[in-house]
């Protein structure tokens, strides 16, 4: 009979202190995901500015649009004012009579300016395919200067030197000068 009692204490014994949780002590820190949206347009010097135009009657502007732009990218923010992301793109370039998909990485730093803006630089850097030419591959670099909303998120306005390291016809490497617009979701 003893040894019932005894099992019987022990297994109420058991179930008691299985009753007792653990507080929590680590904490973690939460990753900060985005998705961002980019539209920008490459332009150029116009060749005749200042000339008037013939059937307008107008001057011609200094420069002129030379395509488009759409990049989306994913990433990560470590801490909120550093961002490294993954980006794919489709960039038309009328005067050149070419379409790039860029696929490259980038470091976006971007310390809090004034009351309400961020300013940013972000550099970039990966592989460029242009399509329905089989023959032109070749790196993609850019860097990025503007300005965006204080919260982490939002719209901003960015400048932008890119660089694709292939050429259609000659041994210079085709490049452009970009004004874009940005949308960051959280």
């Amino acid at each position: 009979m003893r040894v019932y009692v005894l099992i019987s204490i022990l297994f109420f014994c058991c179930l008691g202190y299985s009753q007792e949780t653990p507080k929590q002590t680590d904490v973690k820190t939460p990753r900060h995901t985005f998705a961002k949206l980019d539209f920008s347009f490459p332009i150029r010097v116009n060749q005749y500015y200042g000339e008037i135009d013939p059937y307008t009657g107008e001057k011609e502007p200094f420069f002129l649009p030379d395509g488009i732009s759409t990049r989306f990218g994913y990433g990560l923010k470590p801490i909120d004012w550093i961002a490294i992301g993954a980006n794919i793109g489709i960039d038309w370039k009328g005067s050149k009579c070419l379409v790039v998909a860029p696929i490259f990485g980038t470091l976006k730093i971007c310390p809090i300016g004034g009351m309400d803006l961020r300013y940013f630089v972000e550099a970039g850097y990966g592989r460029a395919l242009a399509l329905g030419k089989n023959d032109l591959a070749g790196y993609f670099k850019k860097i990025s200067i503007g300005i965006e909303d204080k919260d982490s998120g939002g719209f901003g306005l960015y400048l932008e030197l890119c660089q694709y390291g292939f050429s259609k016809i000659t041994d210079e490497k085709i490049g452009s000068f970009c004004v874009g617009l940005t949308y960051q979701f959280k």
